[in-house]
Order: structure tokens, then sequence, then C-alpha cells
């Protein structure tokens, strides 16, 4: 990363980073203050070091834990053979500016652990990463004992910060990642065929959604970045099951007010599954982070979705 590079708000995001690092000092002297000085002055300390302290835990400790949090869900739709598959998905990795994100080979390490059929990506790859470091900062997708599906997301294409799609999603490809952006894929897990589809960034406003008008008898994945392109779809556009990404969960998540501050991101859910007109939801919360470097009652984490679905 070249902070010559930056622009003035995410230098000062930068800044808020590594300013972290002076709760240190403060808790230190408000311990001082706590130890030593009148009540008056230990109650103020106290509050303003558990203040302190919280935010410290939302930069330095949640942001580096690492989750894997199991779902069980049912298509509505029946198939002719009933089956079944483990999918682990995640997103929102970020691996740019802030350097306490989770790095690949952690991830790649807990989602081959879990032992899933196939591994989707729900892109936001990257967040101001130099593209000469795309490959080595993603080597250990490589690794994957799972075949992994990916799409980019709005801060791979630009939406906002520089647009390196095309590097990222070659040099993704390279580690074997297969890249789905507006494409259409089989992939056979657990013995049963299972139909792929993925669609582009939704801000760019180019998403081929007419891979979606004509479902077979086999169970149809969508992946996409934004849990809100399920609201776009038009009623021949079919959906099994729609994978996304997109809202970190919230990232710093605070209940009720966190859809108050962040309304576009509650259009469907923060986080988990939701049922739309158009087909069923599942957003997952990331693992990285944007604007702030924190992440607070949101841990970073993989999800792993039992799949399953009857037979006609």
């Amino acid at each position: 990363m070249n902070v010559a590079n930056l622009g003035p708000l995410e230098i000062i995001k930068l800044a808020i980073f590594y300013a972290g690092y002076l709760y240190f000092p403060a808790a230190f002297f408000l311990a001082f203050l706590i130890a030593r000085r009148k009540m008056a002055t230990k109650i103020t300390a106290a509050f303003a070091l558990l203040i302190l302290s919280t935010l410290a835990y939302a930069r330095f400790i949640e942001p580096r834990m690492l989750l894997t949090v199991e779902h069980e869900a049912a298509l509505d739709r029946c198939i002719p053979e009933a089956g079944s598959a483990r999918l682990a998905v995640f997103s929102d990795t970020h691996e740019g500016l802030f350097k306490n994100a989770a790095p690949i080979d952690r991830i790649i390490a807990r989602v081959n652990a879990a032992n899933p059929d196939a591994v989707f990506i729900a892109g936001d790859f990257v967040y101001f990463l130099d593209p000469a470091r795309h490959e080595e900062t993603f080597a250990a997708l490589a690794a994957a004992k799972a075949p992994v599906f990916a799409v980019l997301g709005n801060h791979d294409v630009g939406l906002p910060g520089p647009d390196v799609g095309a590097p990222l999603g070659e040099a993704l490809s390279r580690l074997g990642v297969v890249m789905l952006d507006d494409a259409i894929t089989t992939a056979t897990m657990n013995g049963a065929e299972i139909e792929i589809v993925g669609l582009s960034e939704l801000w760019a406003k180019n998403q081929n959604r007419a891979l979606l008008e004509a479902r077979g008898d086999r169970p149809r994945l969508v992946l996409t970045h934004n849990p809100s392109t399920i609201l776009e779809l038009k009623p021949r556009e079919a959906v099994d099951l729609l994978l996304a990404g997109h809202t970190h969960g919230g990232q710093i998540n605070i209940p009720v007010l966190n859809c108050i501050l962040l309304k576009p991101m509650c259009r469907v859910t923060l986080y988990g599954f939701s049922q739309e007109e158009r087909g069923l939801v599942f957003v997952t919360s990331g693992t990285g982070m944007v604007g702030l470097p924190m992440r607070f009652n949101r841990a970073p984490r993989i999800d792993v979705i039992n799949l399953s679905w009857r037979a006609c």
C-alpha cells in the first residue's frame, strides 16, 4: 500500500488505526487516577477507562477473532432426487489498508477444517491493496481442499476506491478460484449436481440477470456481493439460495441502531437468512473491515451452511 495513493478520507482512517495504540498509555494514566485521586475523579476516570477499553476491544481483540458458525437450511422447492451439500461461505476480507484483518491462510485453514463440499467467497477481497500484491496476499486460497467459487465486490471494482477488478480476478484465477462474475457453472457436491450462478457487483449496474431466467431440475445457488440483488429480480428470474456479503453484519453491531444509521444495509438483512419473495438469501458478515478499523458484537466468521432438499 502506497500512502501517496490514498485520499484524505483513507489517510484519516489510517490515522485512527494507528491512534488506537494510544489506548495503552491512556489506560495506565487512568488507572493511576483511579488509584490515587478523590472519589469524583475515580468515578470519572473509571468511566473513561471503560469507554476506552470497549474501543480497544473493538480495535485490537474482536477483529482478530475468527468464528466458524454452522447453519441448517432446506430449499423450498423439491428436486427429482433428494440431496444435501455443505457450503463454506465468507466475504469482505478487505486486505490492504488495515493490518488487523484476518489473514487468508488462517481463514483457509479454518475452512479446510470444516470439510465443506465447496467454498463461496462473496466479494470485496481488497481495500486499497497494491495490485502487485494480489497473488501473494491470497496465495493460501490455492490450499483450499474444496472447489472455490467467487465474485468481486464494490470495493474491488472501484465503487469506491481504485478499480482493480481485472488484475484481481486474474490473480485469483491463477490460484484456482473459479471467478463467476456474470457466469454460470455446475459442480458436483456430495454426489449431487448443483447449478451455480454468479452475478457481478450490483452497484456497477450491469448484472447479467438473464442467467437466472431458465431454471432446471437442479438446485440453483446464486453468488453475488450485495444482498439487495434479490430485491431487483423479476418474477422469471429464479433463485433457490442466494449467497451474499457486503453488510459486514453491521461491523460495529448495535441492535436497532444499526438499521437506523445504515438503513440501506438493512434492506434484506445485516446477517443470516432472509426469506424474500424471489428466494432464500443468506448474508455472511465478512472477515475484514472498512471505515473504522474495528469490529464490535460481530466477530469475523466463516459460515457453514448444511443445505438439503427433498425429492419430488
